[in-house]
C-alpha cells in the first residue's frame, strides 16, 4: 500500500487514562480518562505481570477495559474540542473472572457488558444493578465475544474449536441456541449486523451469514498471509474484512467473487532500519468514513484508505506495543492500549508504560483523500 500526501507522522501526542498495565480489550460506548492533543504519560494505579488491553466503542461515553489481571472496568470520558476529560466508574467486582479477561462487548443498548475469558466463562454485566452472571461455558478459554444486533443475541468463540449462540432473553439457561464446531482454535473473530467473520489456528477463514444460515460458513478460504493471523476486521460496508498477521502485513478481502480482483496485501508495522517486523494486533474500521486503523507491536499506530491505498496518517512511536484499539460510536475519538504484548518472550518483557489512551480526532486525520 502506497502512502499519501498525509503520510507525515504526528508530532502531537495523546494524555492517557490512569489504568492498569497491559490490556487484553477496551471497548468505547462511555470513556476515560484525560485527555489533549498533546501526549502525557499516565502511571497506572497498579501493575500486575501479563496484561493486555480491548476497545469497542457504542452509543455512549464510556470505556470498558479487559485485562490479563482478570479484571474489567468501565471509564467515563466527554469531549470538549480536542480536549478529553474522563473518570474511573465502576469496576467488575462482584462474581469477577478468574482468568485473564480476554474480551468485551457491548449490547445495544449500552446498558450490559458482555465478557471472555480464559477461566472459559462468558458473563454480563449489567452496569445499572452491579449484578454480573455467567451466560456462556466452554471446553477451553473464550477467545471473542460479539452482540448480534438483528438477533438480540451473543456470540462466543473458544480455544475448544466452537461458536456458540446465546440468545439475550434467555442468559443464564446455559444453554446455548447453537453451536458451531470448527475444525481449529479460534484466534480473532469480528461480527457487524449479519455477517461474522472467523479466523482459525488453521490460518483458515471462516465467514457466516448469520441470518440465513448461522451454523454453516457461507465462505471458507485459506488466509492469503503465509503466517499465524492475529485479528480480523470486516468493513464498515460488510463487503470485505481486513486481515492482520504477525508478519507485518495486511490482506484486503472481499466476500463476493466478483470483488476479487480489488483484493490486495500490504506491508506495515515494520522498522526498516534494522529490518525488524512486528505483529499486527489490531485493526478497526471508522463507521462513517470507511477508512481504518492498524495497531502493532512496535508501539504505532496507523491511518489508511483502503479504497486509494494509502496511508492516511502514521503516529508517533510509543516505547511498548500497542495491543488493542477502538473507535467511539461518533468516530472523534479513539481509544488504545499501550503495554507489553510478550512479542519477545519474558525476557523482553517492558514496563515503561502500561495504560490506556484517547485520541481526539481531527476529521482530516480518517476522512479519505480526495
Amino acid at each position: 500500500m502506497a502512502t499519501g500526501g498525509g503520510n507525515e507522522r504526528s508530532t502531537g501526542i495523546d494524555d492517557p487514562l490512569p489504568l492498569k498495565m497491559i490490556y487484553t480489550a477496551l471497548m468505547l460506548p462511555r470513556a476515560v480518562g484525560h485527555v489533549r492533543h498533546r501526549r502525557s504519560r499516565c502511571k497506572p494505579a497498579a501493575r500486575s505481570p501479563g496484561m493486555a488491553c480491548t476497545c469497542r466503542c457504542l452509543a455512549h461515553d464510556y470505556l470498558v477495559c479487559t485485562a490479563w489481571d482478570n479484571s474489567v472496568s468501565l471509564y467515563a470520558f466527554q469531549k470538549n474540542g480536542f480536549a478529553i476529560q474522563s473518570r474511573a466508574e465502576m469496576q467488575m467486582t462482584q462474581n469477577p473472572h478468574t482468568g485473564p479477561v480476554l474480551g468485551a462487548c457491548w449490547d445495544n443498548m449500552g446498558t450490559k457488558v458482555f465478557t471472555a475469558s480464559a477461566d472459559k466463562q462468558g458473563k454480563v454485566w449489567d452496569l445499572g444493578s452491579q449484578q454480573v452472571i455467567q451466560f456462556a461455558q466452554h471446553e477451553q478459554p473464550i477467545k471473542c465475544v460479539h452482540w448480534v444486533d438483528p438477533h438480540s443475541m451473543v456470540v462466543t468463540a473458544s480455544w475448544d474449536r466452537t461458536i456458540k449462540y446465546w440468545p439475550s432473553n434467555s442468559l443464564g439457561s446455559g444453554t446455548p441456541a447453537a453451536t458451531v464446531t470448527l475444525p481449529e482454535r479460534v484466534y480473532a473473530m469480528d461480527v457487524r449486523d449479519n455477517i461474522a467473520v472467523v479466523a482459525t489456528a488453521d490460518k483458515n477463514i471462516h465467514v457466516f451469514d448469520i441470518r440465513a444460515n448461522p451454523q454453516q460458513p457461507m465462505k471458507t478460504h485459506l488466509s492469503p498471509l503465509r503466517h499465524q493471523v492475529r485479528t480480523v476486521a470486516l468493513f464498515s460496508d460488510n463487503r470485505g474484512y481486513a486481515i492482520g498477521s504477525i508478519e507485518g502485513r495486511v490482506q484486503i478481502y472481499h466476500i463476493q467473487d466478483s470483488d476479487q480482483g480489488k483484493n490486495f496485501a500490504f506491508k506495515c508495522h515494520r522498522d526498516a532500519r534494522n529490518q525488524d517486523i512486528y505483529a499486527v494486533n489490531a485493526i478497526v474500521f471508522h463507521k462513517l468514513h470507511g477508512t481504518f486503523c492498524t495497531a502493532g507491536s512496535d508501539g504505532t499506530f496507523n491511518f489508511w484508505d483502503k479504497d486509494a491505498k494509502q496511508r492516511l496518517k502514521g503516529f508517533q512511536q510509543l516505547p511498548n506495543a500497542i495491543t488493542c484499539c477502538d473507535f467511539n460510536h461518533t468516530g472523534d475519538v479513539f481509544g488504545y492500549a499501550v503495554g507489553y504484548d510478550w512479542s519477545k518472550g519474558y525476557d523482553a518483557q517492558n514496563r515503561q508504560m502500561e495504560s490506556l489512551w484517547l485520541h481526539p480526532i481531527q476529521d482530516n486525520e480518517i476522512r479519505p483523500k480526495k
